[in-house]
């Protein structure tokens, strides 16, 4: 019975280890951000190719929302905001880069 425990315990721990590449608001490849054309890519196209956002925050008297995501290039960690008009519309796409890394 140990055996089948500790091969749960690692089994457990390799979950935890990969658990931001399953993690809502995840972006695995950042290759899908040069898919997104400010001024014609929609809000829905954007959740189609990077999956639900991680947060959603509004700024009303911009007239426009952000869907935020984070992504991992190497080492390095970015916070990714999309930010949709009224219309439903990318207006921009910002990466900002978290210091320190975490």
């Amino acid at each position: 019975m140990t055996g089948n425990r500790t091969i749960a315990a690692l089994a457990a721990i390799m979950l935890l280890a990969a658990a931001p590449a399953f993690a809502r608001g995840f972006i695995e490849d950042p290759a899908l951000l040069d898919k997104i054309r400010p001024g014609v890519t929609t809000a829905k196209e954007v959740e189609q190719l990077l999956g639900p956002e991680a947060s959603r925050s509004d700024f009303s008297r911009m007239g426009q929302i952000s869907m935020n995501y984070v992504m991992r290039v190497w080492t390095d960690t970015y916070d990714v905001a999309v930010m949709i008009d009224n219309g439903g519309i990318v207006r921009d796409v910002q990466k900002i880069k978290r210091w320190p890394p975490n």
